[in-house]
């Protein structure tokens, strides 16, 4: 099984510090994750996974700065955990495979907390924080989320014909 994380455009050092640490490689391969996929933004200084097998716990780790190929990581993925951005959150909740939204509070308006528990509140994400995702995976709180119900693109085009009719 596979885990994608994502920061998108940006950075998120906690969370990219956290996802290289052992306690977090030990917590996936004890759920039975096997691969680990890390997209780190400009975070690359706090990506520091460990050098020998043995302390990865067995998880294979792939990691990059930025990829013209998300939509793909996404679709491989058996969990994605996330930035709380919005790009990334509409795509991973499309796709259908659970995610775990990471919620970055030393953002100035803390806007990503709002989004993040909204969309947890219906149950379609699960969310965390980087001092709390060790947990979060050894907890299985991305098991039995809700799908996020497909678009109906419909409303779109009768308010287009009503516009311009």
């Amino acid at each position: 099984m596979s885990v994608y994380v994502t920061v998108g455009s940006t950075g998120f050092d906690r969370l990219i510090q956290t996802v290289s640490g052992k306690a977090f490689l030990q917590a996936l391969s004890s759920q039975g994750f096997r691969r680990l996929v890390v997209q780190y933004g400009t975070s690359a200084h706090k990506f520091e996974p460990p050098a020998t097998w043995s302390d990865t716990h067995g998880i294979s780790i792939e990691s990059f700065d930025y990829t013209s190929r998300p939509s793909q990581l996404i679709e491989q993925a058996d969990l994605i955990i996330s930035h709380a951005g919005t790009g990334s959150i509409l795509e991973a909740l499309h796709s259908g495979t659970p995610i775990i939204i990471v919620v970055n509070r030393e953002l100035m308006d803390d806007h990503q907390s709002e989004i993040a528990h909204e969309l947890a509140s219906s149950g379609y994400v699960a969310v965390a924080e980087p001092a709390t995702l060790v947990d979060a995976i050894a907890r299985n709180v991305y098991m039995g989320l809700v799908p996020y119900p497909a678009a109906d693109p419909r409303p779109i085009g009768e308010i287009i014909d009503e516009e311009t009719l």
